[in-house]
């Protein structure tokens, strides 16, 4: 049997699937074990998007004392990086982009 839609199943595309790895993974990496993959899967999306914006909220504000203490806009020189002078990492920002793909 020939179907003519594209897919043949229900389910995530494969490029939605690679956004929500992508924000399990931040979430699991940024938040020190703080979530559990199968927590973050289960976990509905706006709770997700709360997490991920207040995630990076904690590392703006980190930056910013960080940068009052030390006096200079940058956390790394670009001419001699020094070891334990580490810029935080960083968030991707389609995690706030991302939408579900349409019928």
């Amino acid at each position: 049997m020939t179907y003519q839609l594209g897919l043949t199943f229900f389910g995530l595309t494969p490029a939605y699937k690679k956004i929500i790895l992508e924000e399990i993974f931040t979430l699991c990496y940024h938040s020190n074990g703080g979530f559990t993959h199968d927590e973050i899967y289960n976990m509905p999306l706006r709770y997700r998007r709360f997490y991920i914006q207040k995630l990076i909220e904690t590392h703006e504000k980190q930056n910013e004392e960080i940068e009052k203490k030390f006096g200079n806009g940058n956390l790394i020189d670009d001419k001699s990086s020094k070891p334990g002078k580490l810029a935080p990492p960083p968030i991707p920002d389609f995690a706030f982009k991302a939408r579900a793909p349409k019928k």
